[in-house]
């Protein structure tokens, strides 16, 4: 990993750059989920980002979104909340919506997890788990994320499913 990477919480500073990295990945058609810089703005004041910087320049980040109903966030909810009826995932609070991305640049130094490690840290008191569907396509991302602590839970019909705890024991 590059040393004079700064992992934080983001600050309203880092939203433009954000932006930029979030607007790359739609334009390359690896992001479905877009936000607008507003959008974003608001999740940096009022929710938990955290982001890796280098040279002020956001080179990877990971959010959670409680605010805006992208993608498929109610389909998301009722599947858990059937899973953990069925015993299948246990019972907690849990956030719905993350997203994060890395600069491809930088891919391959670990950033994307030291990111989400602080951000599992920053978001403990408020969430026990996070929810990731991952696209069917995206093979990078599925074998990345087991080695980053989350559990895959199978297909759900929007994509596969992955839960990871704040708290490192937990699921």
């Amino acid at each position: 990993m590059k040393t004079n990477i700064e992992i934080r919480k983001a600050v309203i500073d880092d939203a433009g750059n954000l932006f930029n990295l979030h607007k790359f990945w739609i334009d390359n058609k690896q992001l479905k989920q877009v936000y607008t810089l507003s959008q974003i703005q608001k999740i940096i004041t009022e929710s938990e980002a955290v982001v890796a910087v280098d040279n002020n320049k956001v080179v990877s980040y990971y959010f959670v979104n409680p605010f805006f109903e992208t993608g498929n966030v109610a389909a998301r909810k009722k599947i858990i909340e059937d899973k953990i009826v069925n015993g299948l995932l246990p019972k907690g609070r849990y956030a719905y919506c993350l997203q994060s991305a890395t600069d491809e640049n930088y891919t391959g130094q670990g950033l994307n997890r030291s990111v989400l490690n602080l951000l599992r840290n920053l978001s403990k008191d408020k969430y026990d788990y996070f929810i990731g569907v991952m696209d069917y396509n995206n093979i990078p991302t599925q074998k990345s994320s087991l080695k980053m602590g989350w559990k895959h839970f199978g297909d759900i019909g929007i994509g596969l499913l992955a839960v990871i705890g704040t708290r490192d024991n937990i699921i």
